[in-house]
């Protein structure tokens, strides 16, 4: 029984994964002033929850979204149907005094999330998460009930504001990766510091899935048309393009499906003819 909290055995078992550093200082620092940019730039100033941040800034944001390591472990989850449903750039602002500190923001959990029946089922969905400072309990820890992805736990409207019995409090590190199940419950805490709150969130979801963030703009068709004459599945996949679903859906299912993934990956990396190759815009 693996105790790494970034093994899927882990993940599987608590409902969560966590990578560490997985993004540099200088990312971090350009996701911060991409966040003002866009802040900046909006209508309502007091905005503070950005989407289709792909298509806004694709230079940046392409390699967060298809960084090889979340790719690879994210596909050990679903298999290699990955599709973005949306990458969402936030910014919370202060919401309370200190006397407020440690308060439950709201327990939840995620969209395509169906109540757990007491045993593991492969996610519809799930969040890759990073912080983009380090968590203290002034600025709001991440919240998390482990295996609430597997076991029937089940809240009241009352019960979804306070603290819970078997809650662990959770302090990322700047530019760590926290990946949760979208059947596990979770929260955010109030944020009582002095300063505002960065974060960003990775949503991924099943190829056979609607999308949340529009992939329709130039920039994005722009990666989509030089994935295609790449022969890069994997992208074409996140961005909402794939000509491989029905296949892969209706291959016969006459051994576990986990059997075929590494031959379907197998296939896909064979067709990229440049594997290093740079997205230009």
């Amino acid at each position: 029984m693996s105790t790494d909290p970034s093994s899927l055995e882990f993940y599987k078992r608590e409902g969560y994964a966590i990578f560490k550093k997985v993004y540099s200082a200088d990312t971090i620092a350009a996701m911060k002033e991409e966040w003002r940019r866009l802040n900046a730039a909006s209508e309502n100033q007091d905005t503070w929850w950005f989407g289709d941040v792909v298509e806004a800034s694709p230079t940046l944001m392409l390699p967060i979204v298809a960084n090889p390591l979340i790719l690879d472990f994210s596909e050990q989850i679903i298999g290699p149907y990955l599709q973005l449903d949306n990458l969402t750039l936030a910014s919370f602002p202060i919401q309370g005094e200190k006397t407020e500190m440690g308060k439950v923001s709201g327990w939840h959990r995620d969209r395509w999330a169906q109540f757990p029946k007491g045993s593991y089922t492969k996610p519809l969905a799930f969040n890759a998460i990073s912080y983009l400072q380090d968590m203290t309990d002034e600025n709001g820890p991440l919240r998390l009930v482990p295996r609430s992805h597997i076991n029937p736990t089940s809240l009241t409207d009352e019960e979804a504001k306070q603290p819970h019995p078997d809650e662990i409090l959770v302090y990322p590190e700047a530019g760590d990766v926290f990946f949760t199940h979208n059947g596990l419950l979770h929260s955010g805490t109030l944020n009582v510091s002095s300063e505002r709150r960065f974060f960003f969130s990775i949503f991924y979801n099943h190829a056979w899935l609607k999308h949340t963030d529009t992939f329709t703009g130039p920039n994005c068709q722009k990666i989509i048309t030089q994935a295609r004459a790449n022969g890069d599945h994997r992208i074409l996949r996140l961005l909402g393009e794939t000509d491989r679903l029905q296949p892969r859906a209706n291959w016969g299912i006459l051994v576990p499906e986990e059997a075929r993934w590494p031959v379907w990956s197998e296939e896909d990396a064979k067709e990229v003819k440049e594997p290093n190759f740079t997205y230009e815009f």
